[in-house]
């Protein structure tokens, strides 16, 4: 689940994963291996993302999943359906055919980017 969050911050602030991978200081195979979840971050990289988009890094922490099986099932459950809410945010982005600049008042990414 961390993976598509990391994701999700990506494609968000419009960033392609070779200007992200720059930034991280790491290739962009090992990016895009993070990102499909075929590896898992490490806490500097968490770190790095949180950096880069000026969030804390527990922020990214609520989408990792425990192998012990201790982690709250409703935490989990919410982390999901944040994970889909955000899926659907940029899913309407991109149907929309509208550049970031051009936004309507309405448009969900504009709120969340008001000062």
């Amino acid at each position: 689940m961390i993976n598509r969050a990391l994701r999700l911050a990506r494609e968000f602030h419009r960033m392609k994963q070779v200007e992200l991978a720059k930034r991280l200081k790491i290739s962009t195979s090992y990016l895009s291996e993070i990102e499909a979840g075929k590896k898992p971050p490490t806490i500097e990289l968490l770190n790095g993302y949180a950096e880069v988009f000026g969030v804390p890094p527990s922020t990214f922490l609520m989408f990792r999943e425990q192998a012990s099986g201790k982690e709250d099932p409703k935490k989990q459950e919410r982390a999901r359906k944040l994970l889909q809410f955000f899926e659907w945010v940029a899913r309407e982005d991109d149907e929309s055919g509208e550049a970031e600049e051009a936004a309507p008042a309405g448009n969900p990414k504009e709120a969340i980017h008001a000062p």
